[in-house]
C-alpha cells in the first residue's frame, strides 16, 4: 500500500480522503495547520499513520512541514489540498505576502520542492482558475488594486500551471491537478450544490 501525504486533512475533502485512504489500508500521514487542529485530525482519522503541524502561509513553517514528512519515511503520493477563500482585504502573512498566494500556491511549491520526490502529485485546483489571470508579473499584489476574488482564482491557475510543470520536467512523477466541484464545506459554504464524497474522490 502507499503512504499518502494530504495537507489540510483536518476537515472537508482532505479529511474525507484521508479517512477514505487509510480505510483502504493506504499510510496516511494527515496535515493542519496547528498542534490543536492536528489533534482533531488525528480523532478524524485514526488509523491515520501520522500527523504533522504546520501554517503553510509561512515559508519557515513549509519548510518544517516538509522535514516532518521526510522523517516519516518516503512518500509514494501528496495531495495538496490546503487553502483559503478569497477575502476582501489584502491580509498578509509573517513574511509580508498575500495570504491566498502563500497558502494556495506558494505553499505546494515549496512542500513539492522540498518532500522528498513521490510517484504522484496531486493538485487542487478550481474551476475558477478560468478566471485567472496567467500575468506572472505581479504575483503579489504590489501594482494592482486587491482583488480577493481575483486572488483566488489566480492561486488556483497557479496550481494548475504547477501540476503542468511538475508533469513537463519530471517525467518519472505523474501529476495532475483536479477541480473538485463546488461542494459543502468551510470555504464552499453550506449551500454549495455538489456532493462533497464525489469531490472526494
Amino acid at each position: 500500500m502507499a503512504r499518502v501525504f494530504i495537507t489540510g486533512s483536518a476537515d472537508g475533502l482532505g479529511k474525507l480522503a484521508a479517512q477514505r485512504l487509510a480505510a483502504e489500508g493506504h499510510k496516511v500521514i494527515v496535515h493542519a495547520r496547528n498542534k490543536e487542529r492536528l489533534l482533531e485530525a488525528l480523532r478524524a482519522v485514526p488509523d491515520a499513520e501520522a500527523g504533522v503541524a504546520g501554517d503553510l502561509s509561512s515559508l519557515a513553517e513549509m519548510r518544517g512541514v516538509a522535514e516532518g514528512v521526510n522523517s516519516i519515511g518516503a512518500v509514494d503520493a501528496v495531495i495538496h489540498n490546503a487553502a483559503v477563500g478569497f477575502r476582501e482585504d489584502r491580509r498578509t502573512t509573517v513574511d509580508g505576502l498575500p495570504h491566498v498566494f502563500a497558502t494556495n500556491a506558494l505553499a505546494p511549491y515549496v512542500l513539492t520542492c522540498l518532500i522528498g520526490r513521490p510517484k504522484r502529485l496531486v493538485f487542487l485546483s478550481s474551476g475558477l482558475h478560468t478566471s485567472g489571470d496567467p500575468d506572472l508579473s505581479d504575483l503579489l499584489w504590489e501594482r494592482r488594486r486587491w482583488n480577493g476574488m481575483q486572488a483566488y482564482s489566480d492561486s488556483k491557475l497557479h496550481d494548475l500551471l504547477l501540476a503542468l510543470a511538475v508533469a513537463r520536467h519530471w517525467k518519472d512523477v505523474r501529476s495532475n491537478a483536479l477541480e473538485p466541484g463546488w461542494v459543502p464545506t468551510k470555504m464552499g459554504g453550506p449551500n454549495a450544490p455538489d456532493p462533497i464524497d464525489k469531490g472526494s474522490e
